[in-house]
């Protein structure tokens, strides 16, 4: 009995089934693509497709980005604009306001100047009474006479102020309302004269109206009188 010996070759074995698998795969991946032709599935139709795709995406791309720009640029005109509206509306009141100002500042020397009014002498321009800060006002009162009448002239001036303290009658003086001690007003002037200053209201007093009395000196019959009413807006609040 003979023996024979046959040698054995693994990595062969390996090869042939690694190459039976790729031409397993060869064959598949041909019969697929054949699969699709029948279809008429075209691969390079199907890439010029992708391409032009991908071109049309870059053009949408640059598109939008400028019209962000466009946006952009866009909103700020709109700024722009509404920033020089702004400014102009500005503007224009102060400008309204400097005409009233001048308007009445011409009102004023009119009344000075005016001839009409010499046998007038002395007179009460204006007075009023403005809020300066809580219970605290700014009275303002404007004494002239007329160019014709160069004299001077001097006096007093009697501030009172008429009102409700604990739901009784009160008048109070300049003394008892002046922040800063002033006893009593003087006036003494050529053309004209602006006294001002302000006033403190007591706790728990409830102004009504305030009373100026202008007391030209050695001449008390030319007295001049005027009442006015207290602004609004303090009877509105509560008496502290």
């Amino acid at each position: 009995m003979s023996l024979k010996v046959k040698h054995h070759h693994p990595w062969k074995t390996r090869l042939v089934v690694i190459l039976g698998g790729l031409a397993l795969l060869a064959g598949s991946f041909a019969l697929f693509d054949y699969g699709r032709y029948q279809a008429g599935y075209d691969s390079t139709e199907v890439e010029l497709e992708l391409a032009s795709l991908i071109d049309q995406n870059a053009l949408l791309a640059e598109k939008i980005e400028r019209l962000r720009e466009q946006k952009a640029q866009l909103q700020r005109a709109a700024q722009i604009e509404k920033q020089a509206y702004s400014e102009l509306d500005n503007n224009l009141k102060l400008l309204q306001g400097e005409i009233l100002e001048l308007k009445a500042e011409l009102a004023f020397y009119r009344g000075i100047v005016s001839p009409r009014e010499a046998e007038r002498g002395l007179r009460l321009q204006s007075f009023s009474l403005e809020p300066n800060g809580r219970r605290s006002y700014r009275y303002k009162v404007v004494l002239t006479q007329v160019l014709k009448n160069d004299r001077q002239v001097r006096g007093q001036v009697i501030l009172r102020v008429e009102g409700l303290q604990d739901g009784q009658p009160k008048t109070l003086d300049i003394s008892a309302l002046s922040e800063n001690s002033v006893k009593e007003l003087n006036y003494r002037f050529k053309y004209f004269q602006k006294l001002e200053g302000d006033v403190r209201l007591p706790k728990k007093f409830r102004p009504l109206r305030a009373t100026l009395q202008i007391l030209p000196r050695g001449r008390r019959k030319d007295m001049i009188e005027k009442t006015i009413d207290w602004p609004a807006e303090e009877n509105l609040t509560d008496v502290e």
